[in-house]
């Protein structure tokens, strides 16, 4: 679909008209990198993820932050396409789209990553567990 027609309004703030063709999708960039997209998108209120983060190590409410970390994430992917185009200017459309596509290609190749290790660290963690039960 071309996008020639429309007027480029990107990266001029929270006034600026954001085309459908934008904020009609999901951003899982957003969703996936939260903060670390929010810092390359120019899109600070991310930056609330870190008091997610901090509420984490507090006894009792680390639950409730837990949940506060996903409904941001959720948010953000909401969210993010639209705050990303008022934020950071581009040159189209589809620029934005590729740039877009990108950061939840990087979110997913993390995410992934992040799957593995934690199942090889479960797997480490039964080997040493049932060596040291063998050892006895």
């Amino acid at each position: 679909m071309a996008y020639e027609d429309l007027a480029n309004s990107s990266g001029q703030g929270q006034n600026a008209d954001v085309p459908a063709a934008v904020s009609d999708n999901f951003n899982w960039g957003a969703f996936l990198l939260t903060w670390i997209w929010g810092l390359g998108n120019k899109t600070y209120i991310t930056l609330l993820m870190f008091a997610a983060f901090i509420l984490a190590f507090i006894p009792f409410v680390n639950i409730l932050a837990g949940m506060l970390q996903l409904g941001l994430a959720i948010w953000f992917g909401i969210k993010g396409n639209e705050w990303a185009w008022k934020n950071k200017k581009f040159d189209s459309v589809e620029a934005f789209h590729s740039y877009q596509k990108k950061w939840a290609i990087a979110g997913t190749i993390i995410a992934v990553l992040g799957i593995l290790l934690a199942i090889f660290g479960i797997f480490l963690i039964v080997i040493v567990a049932m060596s040291g039960a063998s050892a006895r």
